[in-house]
């Protein structure tokens, strides 16, 4: 080192000692900042009830009265929303007959088995209220949702039986083979199809589930 470097040695080291302290300096000044901003921020906006994110805790399920008349024989359809009671042994040959009976639920067709009897339940119900009056002209009018292994609900005498549908057809509305009886226990559902018509039937058979 000559000496000209090495007497400009102490003034090089005060430049770089100077501007650590300056850079220093304004990290410090950049910092506070920053964290005064954040601060301001806070104040700005305070967090609100609506803003806390709470983790989801499982609510008790409600329970669902049924009615009495509807457990002594009355259906259920969850994925349906349909809760009816069943009016027993209603004359299907009957207009006037049936017509009354509808009114109060839906209707078991007179001569068809009844739950634990092994044989063909028969139910049929309105689904529209062109033809139908009262709470249930149209209990059965979403009853082309169902679908194979949907469960229905049937009380009978403060018991229930689970079926699931294992058919779904449209037939011809003078076709009777439907009231048939079976050698094992179905639940067979009627309703007047297309809705708003009463040309065919919807037909949906259904199992008892074991």
């Amino acid at each position: 080192m000559s000496w000209y470097n090495f007497a400009l040695w102490p003034k090089k080291k005060e430049k770089i000692r100077f501007k650590i302290i300056l850079g220093t300096f304004f990290a410090v000044l950049f910092a506070t900042g920053i964290f005064s901003w954040i601060l301001y921020l806070k104040n700005l906006y305070p967090a609100s009830a609506d803003m806390v994110i709470l983790k989801p805790s499982k609510l008790p399920q409600k329970t669902i009265e049924i009615d009495p008349k509807i457990k002594e024989f009355g259906i259920k359809i969850d994925k349906l929303d349909v809760l009816a009671p069943i009016i027993k042994n209603v004359d299907g040959t009957n207009k006037s007959i049936y017509y009354k009976a509808l009114e109060k639920g839906t209707a078991h067709y007179k001569g068809t088995a009844l739950p634990d009897e092994g044989s063909n339940i028969f139910i049929f119900g309105h689904s529209s209220s062109i033809f139908g009056k009262g709470n249930y002209d149209k209990i059965f009018s979403r009853l082309g949702e169902l679908t194979k292994d949907d469960k229905i609900t049937i009380f009978y005498q403060d018991k229930e039986y689970q079926y699931l549908v294992f058919e779904k057809k449209v037939i011809e509305s003078t076709e009777v083979s439907v009231l048939s009886p079976t050698k094992k226990e179905q639940l067979t559902l009627m309703t007047c199809w297309p809705i708003g018509t009463n040309k065919k039937r919807l037909i949906i058979k259904a199992k008892l589930e074991k």
